[in-house]
């Protein structure tokens, strides 16, 4: 098996889960109101945490990227903060709806919002050292 093969492979592992992840995000996004949240939130904490365990496992994503392209190793340590920084927000965000369903704060509508958007910036990091590492066939 070759190096390449090993980032594609363990990036086609991710795919499903970043269109179930993608599909979780637009419902987050399209939450009408603070009590719509609570759900979404449950589930995307849930979803969140498994898929930044399977890109951070040993043989995984960001294991791959690693090895096959060294210069990779600082901007994926960024990586890996996201994910710490993300999962701690959406879990706060959570613990916060879950205090008062249907009554939680419009800033979470905010929150949500925001959270959105820096999923997407993460994820395009992401995918542009993926690329970077399939155009250098690493």
């Amino acid at each position: 098996m070759t190096v390449t093969t090993t980032v594609a492979h363990a990036q086609e592992e991710l795919r499903e889960d970043h269109r179930r992840l993608h599909a979780l995000v637009d419902r987050l996004r399209g939450a009408a109101d603070p009590g719509a949240l609570a759900p979404v939130l449950e589930e995307l904490h849930a979803a969140l945490t498994a898929h930044f365990n399977a890109e951070e496992k040993p043989g995984g994503l960001y294991d791959a990227l690693g090895v096959c392209v060294p210069e990779f190793r600082a901007p994926l340590s960024g990586l890996v903060d996201d994910h710490f920084r993300i999962a701690a927000a959406l879990r706060d965000m959570r613990d916060r709806s879950r205090q008062a369903p249907g009554q939680a704060p419009d800033a979470l509508l905010g929150e949500a919002a925001r959270l959105a958007q820096i999923l997407g910036e993460h994820e395009k990091r992401e995918h542009a050292m993926v690329d970077a590492a399939m155009a250098r066939g690493a």
